[in-house]
């Protein structure tokens, strides 16, 4: 994990060994600034559950608990508690270590609380999922044309990113027909996907379709070669934030088989797209560097629980802490001398230094959003 415990024997408590390993950014939950946080402390005021985890089943396929982060990838066998770390674990005892962590519900409620310091810092270093452009691609065709060679198509690619997903919401196809069209979405010479499209005979009607371009490389949306009503609008595939499209012609016998060649102008195909910000791969790739931002949050959030009791545990004074309140609020508020809001203010601030020098723009808070609706 990115962040462990240090012994400290502050709790009769034996934490799993994903707790209790060497962190993988060298840093510990309790050898920061804030002597009392310790396992005991913290266990003193989170939530306290009795918790419950189904029997392991031979025929469930489970998933990787740290990824999933839900229940049923948790079981009972034999009286112990065992987290499943594979991400296709199927028919594996729960004894077997390469599929399978043995902890405890005390471990479970302190990860829990972990992913929730997690996405306390993604929300302060503005790295949740963001809109960065919705776009209307579309010309209303008037002329009835004959599409050349055997496919048309247009390509969608993340500009310089693979932080940006791409959403296509809708889509319309002016074909001269009634016959529903199958258009193949091919990425690296396989066929991913299908949609059905619904064309009314060349009138201009969008199709809710959900299709979120997943995966690298350039993504193909394919129909076969026909008429269709277009007034060949001109597209400029880098004017749009976030991703990159433009039109293609295919020559080949199938739409992954096909030889594509980029053209400018429209084909009767038309989207409603949406490209948004989704930080999860960054976050994985780059962690470990955000340990010390990570550390000081968890201090931060612990110092607030005590604050506030959010969890309504018993009163300061019953969980024999051994601090007043006093003691808490200048912790949480003091920026002259080594206080965990002192640590707080400038780890984080380093955290978000560290963003802004990423090649990837997408990655800083935008100073404005406009969403724009326009024509090819």
């Amino acid at each position: 994990m990115t962040l462990t415990f240090a012994e400290d024997f502050s709790s009769s408590v034996v934490l799993d060994s994903e707790l209790r390993g060497t962190p993988e950014s060298g840093l510990y939950l309790n050898r920061g600034v804030l002597p009392i946080l310790t396992a005991n402390n913290l266990l003193s005021i989170l939530p306290n559950e009795d918790l419950i985890f189904s029997a392991w089943d031979e025929a469930t396929i489970y998933s990787k608990f740290s990824d999933s982060k839900v229940k049923s990838d948790v079981v009972s066998y034999e009286s112990k508690v065992y987290q499943s770390i594979s991400a296709t674990n199927i028919n594996n005892l729960p004894t077997d270590t390469d599929y399978w962590l043995e902890t405890n519900i005390e471990s479970l409620r302190i990860k829990s609380w972990l992913w929730t310091v997690e996405d306390n810092l993604l929300s302060q270093l503005s790295l949740h999922k963001k809109l960065i452009e919705n776009q209307f691609i579309y010309d209303v065709g008037e002329s009835l044309i004959t599409l050349p060679n055997d496919y048309a198509a247009w390509v969608f690619e993340p500009k310089g990113s693979d932080y940006v997903k791409i959403k296509i919401n809708q889509m319309a196809l002016q074909a001269n027909t009634t016959t529903p069209i199958t258009v193949s979405v091919v990425n690296q010479g396989a066929v991913a996907d299908t949609i059905t499209l619904n064309p009314n005979n060349g009138l201009l009607e969008f199709e809710d379709v959900g299709y979120t371009i997943s995966g690298k490389g350039r993504f193909f949306f394919v129909f076969p070669s026909q008429e269709v009503y277009s007034d060949n609008a001109f597209n400029d595939p880098l004017k749009y934030n976030g991703f990159v499209c433009y039109p293609a012609i295919g020559q080949g016998s199938t739409p992954q088989g096909a030889t594509y060649t980029e053209t400018s102008y429209g084909n009767g195909l038309n989207f409603n797209v949406s490209a948004y910000l989704d930080s999860s791969n960054y976050i994985t790739n780059n962690i470990l560097h955000f340990g010390k931002a990570y550390q000081a949050q968890a201090e931060m959030d612990f110092i607030q629980m005590l604050r506030f009791n959010s969890n309504v545990r018993t009163n300061l004074e019953q969980r024999e802490i051994g601090v007043d309140k006093n003691y808490l609020d200048f912790q949480a508020s003091d920026l002259s001398t080594n206080t965990v809001a002192k640590k707080y203010m400038t780890e984080i601030k380093e955290a978000k230094k560290s963003i802004e020098r990423s090649f990837d723009r997408f990655l800083k808070s935008p100073k404005r959003l406009t969403v724009k609706r326009s024509s090819v």
